[in-house]
């Protein structure tokens, strides 16, 4: 392990996106901290498979914790037909075909579960050709869009509430019960909003928070915590 691998590891365990290295067969030879939380989701949209004979594939990570292995795992749509359509990406990616490496794909989850937007593209590697590059991403409002709207907008706690519950399309009498607050409360916050972003509707809020919403975790996410997958390198 190179001097800049574990600063490298903890930049992407920083990201509010799932990003994990796979080889051709799927196997997953390293998943960032959002990716290993995506695919321990119960009835998530993607899933870690074990591999054949990974169940006893146990090992110590740098800090002593008993993890699986890089490899034990393989990373699978859960549903039949999202999964050939990902591992076909997974395979172009690896292979490099050209006009065919990589791609997106959108991929639903189980019952009230979001389903998942997944990116797939090559990973170029001279030292370790055929692996590939897969990020994902659920398909909704993070609620740390709430941090990044106080910040860059200065809306108050309650304001980057409403702002967020906005954002993810929830009308206003919905968002008032969920928050415990009156109508005529959220109204308030809600021009307040418009006035301190410059939109006037709910349609340019939501264009304006999608464009401005970076993939980093705040300080209370990336709060260190045990891996199920690490780096095979």
């Amino acid at each position: 392990m190179t001097a800049w691998q574990p600063a490298a590891a903890a930049a992407l365990d920083a990201l509010a996106l799932a990003v994990l290295v796979v080889d051709r067969q799927g196997h997953i030879l390293h998943a960032n901290r959002e990716a290993a939380d995506l695919l321990d989701r119960p009835a998530g949209a993607l899933t870690g498979n074990q591999a054949a004979g990974g169940s006893e594939a146990r090992a110590l990570d740098a800090d002593g914790l008993d993890v699986r292995r890089p490899g034990a795992r393989i990373l699978c749509a859960r549903r039949a037909e999202g999964r050939s359509r990902l591992h076909a990406l997974i395979q172009a990616a690896c292979d490099g075909r050209p006009g065919e490496a990589g791609g997106f794909l959108q991929l639903e989850g189980g019952a009230d579960e979001p389903g998942v937007s997944v990116c797939v593209s090559p990973l170029v590697e001279a030292e370790a050709p055929g692996r590939a590059l897969v990020v994902a991403r659920l398909l909704r409002v993070q609620g740390r869009i709430e941090v990044q709207l106080r910040t860059l907008f200065g809306l108050t706690r309650a304001e980057s509430q409403v702002g967020a519950a906005l954002a993810r399309g929830s009308c206003l009498a919905d968002l008032a019960a969920e928050l415990g607050i009156s109508v005529t409360t959220a109204r308030t916050h809600v021009a307040r909003i418009f006035l301190k972003t410059g939109t006037r509707q709910q349609s340019q809020l939501v264009a304006l928070v999608a464009a401005v919403q970076l993939p980093v975790a705040c300080a209370a996410d990336a709060a260190p915590a045990p891996h199920a997958l690490r780096s095979s390198r």
